[in-house]
């Protein structure tokens, strides 16, 4: 009866979802917890940013929404329906864009229609308006080796966003740019997201990234990975990056997330770490927290 009562007010649903894996080290097998039990709600329209250490589990949590892993207990509703595989209504974007090399733009992001069969009068329409959605529509008939990094990556977004998805999972789509591009495809989408009303799941490594995006942020715990905090970030879309409240939000959750980093840290270097982890030098909270660790 909860679930169903639970089911009714929810676009996305996790209750009481755990993942483990089998790691095989040669002569040793053991069984590496990679969630804990969770439960989190998300609205329909929310931009949800999923932050914390590395190996927390947060790639982890999109796979399972995106049905390309199983829980080992609980379920994932959308909609009220539990997810049992893939499904266009979730698409995926990685951190590489994984554009078909051999296909131009415009066939990299009609390819899902094109499997599924629609025609290509409609393929067209369709790959004409999420390329002017993501400022490419010049590009079109050019072949992803020409492109930017950054370009490649608005391909990618046009390419999911062509199946118009219910629910877009971005595993951090970002990372690997430079910074100035980076800025640019943060106001993209942004923007995109604001014109869609797609639900958005964003895994990311960057403070500043998530309070510049989300409408609430979901702070992992180091592995094996559980929700520490759940923070709604209370500034009205769009932002400005050089807004002083948005840094001070930054720097009251640089110290809570930087709490988890630091437990992964002592795990993996033990006195090591301990003896040279010395009070930070103060200074800008945009560094991708627990990225290297």
């Amino acid at each position: 009866m909860l679930e169903r009562y639970a089911a009714f007010f929810m676009k996305i649903g996790f209750l009481e979802v755990s993942k483990s894996f089998i790691q095989d080290n040669n002569a040793e097998i053991k069984v590496v917890q990679a969630l804990l039990p969770l439960s989190l709600s998300v609205s329909e329209g929310e931009f949800i940013c999923i932050i914390g250490p590395s190996g927390c589990g947060k790639s982890t949590l999109l796979n399972l929404l995106a049905g390309l892993e199983k829980p080992d207990t609980g379920r994932i509703l959308v909609d009220g329906v539990t997810v049992n595989g893939p499904g266009s209504e979730r698409i995926l974007v990685f951190q590489e864009p994984g554009l078909m090399p051999w296909m131009t733009v415009a066939h990299n992001v009609e390819y899902g229609w094109k499997l599924q069969g629609v025609p290509a009068a409609e393929r067209c329409e369709r790959v004409k308006k999420y390329l002017k959605m993501v400022h490419l529509s010049q590009y079109a008939g050019t072949l992803p080796h020409q492109l930017s990094g950054g370009m490649k990556q608005r391909v990618s977004i046009a390419r999911a966003l062509a199946l118009e998805p219910k629910v877009l999972l971005m595993d951090e789509p970002f990372s690997a740019l430079d910074a100035q591009t980076r800025d640019i495809l943060h106001d993209e989408l942004q923007r995109i997201w604001q014109e869609t009303g797609t639900t958005i799941l964003f895994v990311t490594h960057n403070i500043r990234e998530a309070v510049y995006l989300a409408d609430r942020i979901v702070i992992m715990t180091a592995a094996p990975g559980s929700i520490k905090n759940v923070v709604h970030v209370p500034f009205a879309h769009p932002r400005k990056k050089s807004s002083t409240e948005l840094s001070a939000f930054s720097a009251i959750l640089h110290d809570e997330i930087k709490q988890e980093v630091d437990k992964v840290a002592a795990k993996e270097l033990g006195r090591e770490w301990l003896a040279d982890n010395k009070p930070p030098i103060p200074g800008e909270t945009s560094a991708d927290v627990g990225a290297g660790i």
